[in-house]
């Protein structure tokens, strides 16, 4: 009696501990197999597919935007990828008309749904527009909007902003100063047109990248011709919630582009129609060489004012120090210094050696002054009559 007794606990506690370790081994194989999801992936058709936007979202799938010349309506449509967590299609959706339209970016929302921008020759008045495109969570369309003026205009990347409208950044053609010019437009829930921006020089001006920062403005960052040392320099670009630099800044301009809303052809891409494999790419652990640079640094817009340049006390001007006079300024110092004098593009026009005192001849304008004197850096802004 006794003796079976112990025989039940033991089978009882052996049973037991082998329930724990398979609950032990599910817990740890579903781990790993979260940890080391992997895979490779192409989704095509008979023609070509592009993608140039991705995003995880919320349920922990991917969101793909690109163009298809496959499937769709006319030449080459925008295309939504939507796929889970393994890459396997959830669904797919084109959108456009007759000629050839691309989706550059996408966001999802908010409320689950997507945003996607990217340009037109379908729809607009202009050769290429912007394009702008709400989705709900299933990629069917709630609203569709074109922003253009005359000539060609491409939008790049989009974000949701924090009164939940939208900001969309690209080139354009159609206004600015220049042969092209990076663009900025904010726009309201609905995609209505709050104000739009222009950012350049004489040349040309591209910004492909942007982010809604912390303070509510947002960066750019692309390349210009326009403004700094060579041929092409990176062009970065910092602004306050309504697109401005400074009140003193002429790179930035407002625009006025007309908006239209459309309704794209929509169309639903059936799985079996959509090729889908699992190749295995060759993967390559390049040792890239790593080079020490000087790298020339200008300012094409200054800011105005101390408060805007962010000047600490110390160099903050010294009343007397630097003063204009009909034709030119004077500069005062102690001992030996150096001035440096922009105009307000960020040019530098003048820079001098000089010792306790020194004249130097301007014409009329406006100007950025900054004195170097045993490690002190002075600024202030002159106006020569």
């Amino acid at each position: 009696m006794k003796g079976n007794l112990l025989h039940t606990i033991a089978l009882w506690v052996r049973g037991l501990m082998l329930a724990l370790l398979s609950v032990s081994l599910v817990a740890i194989f579903t781990e790993y197999a979260h940890a080391q999801v992997r895979f490779a992936r192409t989704y095509g058709g008979t023609s070509y597919e592009h993608a140039y936007s991705v995003q995880q979202t919320s349920d922990g799938g991917y969101i793909v935007a690109g163009f298809t010349n496959s499937f769709g309506a006319g030449g080459w449509d925008a295309f939504l990828i939507k796929t889970d967590a393994y890459g396997n299609v959830q669904w797919t959706k084109t959108y456009g008309g007759w000629n050839q339209d691309e989706a550059r970016s996408v966001q999802q929302t908010s409320d689950g749904g997507y945003i996607v921008a990217g340009y037109t020759h379908s729809f607009g008045a202009g050769a290429n527009d912007f394009f702008l495109i709400k989705t709900d969570a299933f990629g069917n369309v709630q609203w569709a909007k074109t922003y253009w003026g005359t000539s060609n205009d491409y939008a790049y990347s989009v974000q949701q902003t924090s009164d939940g409208g939208y900001i969309v950044a690209g080139i354009t053609y159609s206004f600015g100063a220049g042969g092209v010019d990076v663009f900025l437009i904010k726009t309201y829930a609905n995609g209505n047109l709050q104000w739009a921006k222009t950012y350049g020089g004489t040349g040309y001006a591209y910004a492909y990248s942007f982010q809604h920062t912390s303070d509510g403005g947002y960066i750019l960052a692309g390349y210009t011709n326009s403004f700094g040392a060579g041929s092409w320099d990176i062009f970065l670009v910092k602004t306050d919630a309504n697109g401005n630099i400074s009140s003193s800044c002429d790179i930035v301009r407002n625009a006025n582009p007309t908006v239209n809303t459309v309704s794209p052809t929509v169309n639903t891409v059936n799985t079996p129609s959509l090729s889908v494999s699992s190749p295995s790419p060759t993967v390559i652990s390049p040792s890239p060489d790593f080079t020490s640079l000087t790298l020339t640094v200008n300012a094409p817009c200054p800011l105005s004012d101390d408060n805007e340049l962010g000047i600490s006390e110390s160099c903050k001007p010294v009343s007397g120090l630097i003063t204009p006079y009909k034709g030119g300024i004077k500069v005062i110092g102690s001992g030996e210094f150096e001035v440096k004098v922009y105009n307000v593009s960020g040019v530098m026009v003048k820079s001098i050696k000089g010792k306790n005192e020194l004249k130097l001849e301007l014409s009329r304008g406006v100007y950025f002054v900054e004195v170097v004197s045993g490690g002190k850096v002075i600024r202030e802004k002159v106006v020569i009559r």
